[in-house]
């Protein structure tokens, strides 16, 4: 993992790490540009803000504000000019640092030897290879291989993503408009193959900064067990998976062993699935690389949930945790903060708290608090005008959340679930 570290013109100082797995520029504390290893853009830091790529060319920019809370948070998808002019201007400043390395008045700062500058002119070389032409080819292509990847859990965002269904099976809930535009299907074992073949082609040496494969799209679970496990074999097939129950230095062994492998895999799951899989069968599945699954639990509140327009009731979730924690399977649960305005604030506040310290959650778990995003002409804002619902303010949000968490009572505090927070206006794949 080379580092080159520059003195650059004007005086910048300038840093280029080229791993394995990525290539990352820094000029003084001014300017981050981070690209996979095919010379790709997924990141960069430029005029005090964030900004992330999707594979398909659009940008999200976060910023942060002078305070901490959800009402100080920018998040914004860029416009498709804004968008390209972005992308333009981040290969262009490469181009410059690229000049750098082969300036003759180029002094390096650190211990790097002429083979790590070699490499990193190498690394910056591939990545000049792409051009907005080429980015936008990158971009059909992508949408040629993926249906719309509308969402994933924050730990999943580096995921390499498979579309074993394409859409929702249910996609009736009230506030969820992200599949709307495309009917359910679960793909054959034949199609799948066929699609890992295709992304596998598609990432290219990229592959190697995926640490986790998500198994898509909204309940892919959902798929019954004799069709699921051919799925599941044929990821073992192509990619190397965690095996299970290594100690560190096994471990430590085997993945030296696979430069390119994956922690497991990860999938969404709806709560009323659990009429239908064993402790069992996802202990099946666990064996087979099921690490974590990420379920919608929205409210604990039964009242609300009809509301919502979710078909089970809060103790099915409780069900369907237990299930998955006795085959072998953590969980993210997923609450949805601010659901229900202030009709529904108290009794969804009161009786998630009840939900949750139900569940049998430990440190291998997650928690993930959701804020309702409201789209103007959704079913739920419908809903919310017919019952004179006042939405719920950022701030009354924000202790509603506060509120949640004072009530959550673990088992052993020191294995306690992790509790986070998940704004699904900054997600891009």
């Amino acid at each position: 993992m080379p580092i080159v570290e520059l003195h650059a013109p004007a005086g910048h100082r300038l840093l280029i790490n080229t791993r394995r797995e990525a290539t990352s520029l820094m000029l003084n504390d001014d300017l981050t540009l981070n690209y996979d290893r095919e010379g790709r853009l997924l990141s960069a830091w430029m005029d005090g803000r964030n900004y992330r790529r999707s594979l398909d060319n659009r940008v999200i920019e976060k910023q942060e504000g002078p305070r901490r809370g959800l009402s100080y948070r920018v998040r914004r998808e860029l416009p498709a000019d804004q968008a390209r002019d972005f992308l333009a201007r981040a290969y262009a400043l490469t181009q410059q640092q690229r000049a750098v390395l082969d300036d003759p008045g180029m002094r390096v700062l650190n211990t790097a030897s002429p083979a790590d500058c070699d490499a990193a002119r190498a690394a910056l070389d591939r990545i000049l290879e792409y051009d907005l032409a080429r980015l936008e080819r990158d971009r059909a292509t992508f949408h040629i291989i993926y249906k719309p990847i509308s969402i994933l859990p924050p730990d999943q965002y580096l995921a390499l993503v498979l579309q074993a269904t394409e859409g929702c099976s249910y996609n009736q809930c009230a506030f969820c408009s992200f599949y709307r535009d495309r009917k359910f299907r679960v793909k054959s074992v034949g199609e799948f193959k066929q699609h890992i073949r295709d992304v596998r082609a598609f990432f290219g040496g990229a592959l190697g900064l995926r640490k986790t494969i998500f198994l898509a799209d909204a309940n892919a679970l959902v798929i019954p067990r004799d069709q699921l496990l051919p799925i599941f074999d044929a990821i073992h097939a192509d990619f190397e998976i965690h095996p299970r129950d290594l100690d560190p230095d096994a471990l430590k062994t085997w993945e030296a062993a696979r430069p390119i492998h994956f922690e497991g895999i990860y999938s969404f799951i709806d709560a009323f699935t659990s009429r239908r899989k064993t402790a069992s069968e996802f202990a099946e599945l666990a064996a087979r690389g099921l690490r974590r699954v990420y379920i919608g639990l929205e409210s604990g509140d039964a009242q609300l949930l009809n509301f919502l327009g979710k078909p089970n009731a809060p103790n099915e979730v409780v069900q369907l945790v237990d299930h998955l924690k006795a085959g072998g399977v953590a969980v993210g649960v997923i609450i949805l903060a601010g659901a229900g305005g202030d009709k529904y604030a108290a009794q969804h506040t009161r009786h998630t708290i009840d939900i949750i310290n139900a569940m049998p959650l430990d440190h291998n778990d997650l928690i993930y608090f959701s804020e309702l995003v409201d789209y103007p002409g959704s079913p739920y804002s419908a809903l919310a005008q017919q019952e004179h619902i006042r939405p719920l303010a950022i701030s009354e949000i924000e202790h509603q959340m506060v509120e949640m968490r004072a009530g959550f009572a673990f088992q052993h505090w020191t294995h306690a679930p992790r509790i986070s927070y998940y704004d699904i206006r900054e997600f891009i794949y």
